[in-house]
């Protein structure tokens, strides 16, 4: 009976001895051993550190990449919209200046040319139908009116209200004269007409 708690102890025991026999101590033997450890570990530390720096440079390359692409980007999207700009800019300005030529030509027809006024002088020439001795009262007092500013330079006040009675008595009576005339003989009274009112509006002092 007391062999068997005695084998037990002895099992024990044995377990307990191979047990600390794997255990694995990492000490160093000598101190050669122990100061090519630690130099072991500094150049460890060095390459790994130098494997960090590296990294860090690449990334900071790459970032700078990045930043000078983008630059380029934006530079290149500002003069590609001020590209546009300009385009637009132009083709508003051809409209202006298109629409002004075809004011001045519109202009140039309202307005009574060298053929038909002289301004060194005052003189007028009038339409033969515009001689008839019936509007010879208007006809004089507009001729009387644009020689004086020929010679003064500007009419006065008085004058202009003159002339501008002179003018519209003598468009009304040419209207109640409209079925007496055919409508483009009509238009030609009215048109030179209205071309001496210009003439006498654009002048005033």
């Amino acid at each position: 009976m007391r062999i068997a708690p005695l084998y037990a102890v002895l099992l024990f025991v044995s377990s307990v001895t191979i047990a600390q026999g794997q255990v694995v101590v990492d000490q160093a033997a000598t101190a050669g051993e122990s100061y090519a450890r630690g130099i072991s570990g500094i150049i460890s530390s060095q390459g790994q550190k130098n494997l960090s720096d590296s990294q860090a440079a690449i990334n900071l390359t790459d970032a700078r990449s990045n930043q000078i692409d983008n630059q380029v980007k934006s530079v290149n999207a500002y003069w590609e919209k001020k590209g546009v700009y300009q385009q637009h800019l132009e083709e508003y300005n051809k409209e202006v200046e298109a629409k002004r030529q075809r004011y001045i030509a519109r202009r140039g027809s309202l307005d009574l040319s060298t053929d038909e006024f002289d301004r060194t002088t005052g003189q007028i020439d009038w339409p033969k139908i515009l001689q008839q001795s019936a509007y010879d009262p208007y006809r004089t007092k507009l001729d009387t009116i644009f020689h004086d500013r020929s010679y003064n330079g500007a009419l006065s006040g008085d004058q202009y209200v003159e002339a501008t009675t002179a003018y519209n008595d003598w468009r009304d009576a040419i209207l109640d004269q409209k079925s007496e005339y055919p409508l483009s003989i009509l238009k030609q009274m009215l048109g030179f007409l209205n071309k001496v009112k210009r003439e006498l509006d654009d002048n005033l002092s």
